[in-house]
């Protein structure tokens, strides 16, 4: 413990030699500013149009015909945060339509597993046996058994998803059988932005539904031939036609689109995407536009965060809420509380989404413990940590997989085995592109899908020894952005400074949150409940600043008053207000690492 805050001067000399050193404020703005030089648009205007996402212009044709004939319309969602925002967004724009035979479906973990399976389709038709279509969205790529289904029962299914294809042996790509696949991740599919959320495909396809709405509403040829394929199905006439056609439009006029993307953004934050000119112009609407907006869910949000709304806010506050519902019991409540029609409703289903985060924290924690103890009695793939244990709670698996991440520095997987069937979550690290590894080894599984940095798996006991001797790591292009932006004079240690970091909000994934090189004496420290360690630090001769380490690792180590703490931090405000005397009010330190305390 000690060795690592001792203080190596030839380190620290090596770290300081290769960052700039920052004199104010214009310097830093410049060097986050050249990170959107190659962005293609930064507002809403310029993102693509829906019909550059292959498949989607036509899928939208296909839901409008089924509208016109009155079919039952399913939604078919996901637990994830991005599922739940993803239903939300196509049902809210069908309550907008006036639509009324439409409902959703969503798998509960524990009933139904992961995605769009047999035991959610059957549940389907047993709820809704008049289901004529079925959308799913956040998944359906690995819904090989359901898509056989919906064909074998005369069900149209259109797939909207982000996740990564599924490969065979001899390195074809698998679709389920279905009517129209939309994800960008097709071959075949040109649109410019691979790496999108859930949420955004379904909004896309919203979109497509409202343009080809209009076209059968303006454009008598194309309301023919819509009559034409509908016939064959029931009387209808060109007048009745020209009637809804017109009644949905008048219903969509009061919809701005660009109000579902709120949806979206915590969308994207939450499945980590990559922040590129789409995702961050999507973003930045969000966390702008998010506090102003009627819906009254984001009312009690705000009430609860009482701060500004930045991807912090919604990363480590709002998110894991949303999360914990699918985690513990059933993603349906936090789609309710999103849906909310009250502020009544809305804190009752907030509160049990608190009661429900309170509850996974106590689980992860004993998951975890159980983990660390587990590996180090099990000889470990040099390139991978897997943990299996029996009965562990399957909605902290990818949690304590990701913090597994963070510890060993390589692709982590956690499983639960229940009766010789293991599921769980693995999280990569660094360039690794683990959907790719596990394709290499994916005749071992019962299924498995997700992103380059996160899937989730099923498989057998008994193929757990092999699974983890043969996986091997295969990288991706990654172009590591420069963790440390640079060293940060205590001068420019002001309200001023977090306003220019917050200017190029949000942060994640593509933009990491500005992380500075500083040395500052503690004046004074102390352990808070949860193990967190608290600095009064001072800079300027005679200013404080509040600075908090999170890393409970280090908790027992004893600093000393005038020691000098090297350390990397990033920018914030100080929520606790005006904890000590003589504090800078505006902003507190969030320290990433600590590289040495130099003892005075």
């Amino acid at each position: 413990m000690d060795n690592y805050l001792e203080i190596e001067n030839d380190k620290i000399i090596q770290i300081k030699e290769k960052l700039k050193t920052f004199k104010n404020i214009d310097e830093i703005e410049s060097v986050l500013q050249e990170r959107f030089s190659l962005f293609a648009f930064n507002s809403l205007s310029g993102i693509p149009h829906p019909q550059e996402l292959y498949n989607n212009i036509e899928a939208g044709l296909l839901v409008c015909q089924s509208i016109l004939k009155n079919e039952k319309i399913i939604i078919v969602g996901d637990y994830d945060a991005d599922g739940i925002c993803a239903t939300c967004i196509m049902l809210d724009f069908f309550e907008a339509l006036a639509y009324p035979y439409i409902d959703f479906a969503m798998p509960n973990r524990f009933i139904h597993g992961y995605g769009f399976s047999r035991a959610l389709f059957e549940e389907i038709i047993r709820l809704h046996p008049d289901t004529k279509l079925i959308i799913t969205v956040d998944n359906g790529v690995s819904s090989f058994e359901s898509g056989d289904l919906c064909k074998e029962n005369n069900i149209k299914l259109i797939i909207t998803d982000h996740h990564t294809l599924e490969i065979d042996n001899i390195g074809n790509t698998k679709i389920p059988v279905c009517n129209f696949l939309i994800n960008p991740q097709q071959k075949v599919c040109n649109f410019p932005y691979k790496d999108i959320c859930g949420s955004l495909v379904a909004w896309y396809l919203c979109c497509s539904i409202k343009i080809n709405m209009q076209k059968i509403c303006n454009d008598t040829h194309v309301a023919f031939q819509y009559i034409k394929q509908i016939r064959q199905y029931e009387s209808i006439d060109y007048n009745r036609v020209k009637t809804l056609t017109n009644t949905y439009i008048s219903n969509l006029s009061s919809l701005r689109m660009e109000s579902l993307l709120l949806l979206v953004g915590i969308a994207i934050i939450s499945d980590v995407m990559p922040l590129n000119a789409i995702n961050h112009t999507i973003c930045k609407y969000a966390i702008k536009n998010l506090p102003n907006n009627k819906r009254f869910a984001f009312q009690i949000l705000m009430e609860y965060l009482k701060c500004n709304i930045d991807s912090q806010a919604l990363g480590f506050r709002l998110i894991p809420l949303l999360n914990a519902a699918g985690r513990i019991d059933d993603g349906k409540i936090a789609l309710e509380f999103l849906r909310s029609k009250s502020l009544i409703e809305a804190k009752r289903y907030f509160k049990q989404l608190k009661e429900l985060n309170k509850k996974r924290k106590v689980l992860q924690d004993e998951v975890t413990a159980q983990a660390f103890s587990m590996i180090r009695e099990t000889k470990q793939n040099p390139y991978m940590i897997c943990a299996v244990g029996d009965n562990w709670h399957e909605g902290v698996l990818g949690i304590v997989a990701g913090k597994m991440t963070d510890e060993f520095q390589k692709p982590c997987f956690v499983l639960a085995n229940n009766n010789g069937v293991c599921k769980g979550s693995g999280r990569s690290y660094g360039d690794i592109d683990l959907i790719a590894s596990m394709q290499k080894i994916g005749h071992l599984m019962r299924r498995y899908g997700g992103h380059v940095g996160a899937v989730g798996l099923e498989i057998d006991y008994c193929n757990i020894k092999s699974f983890m001797q043969y996986f091997k790591p295969i990288a991706y292009n990654y172009e590591q952005t420069d963790d440390v932006l640079g060293i940060l004079s205590p001068s420019l240690l002001n309200k001023d400074l977090l306003q220019c970091i917050n200017y190029f909000e949000p942060y994640g994934n593509g933009n990491p949150s500005p992380k500075f090189f500083i040395e500052l004496d503690i004046a004074e420290y102390k352990r808070t409940g949860q193990g967190f360690i608290e600095f009064k630090l001072k800079y300027l001769e005679n200013k404080i600043i509040k600075a908090m380490f999170f890393n409970t690792k280090y908790a027992n180590y004893v600093f000393k008053v005038g020691d000098t703490l090297h350390f990397k931090t990033m920018i914030s405000l100080d929520l606790m207000g005006n904890y000590y005397t003589n504090t800078n009010q505006d902003i507190m330190l969030i320290i990433d690492k600590i590289y040495g305390l130099q003892k005075n």
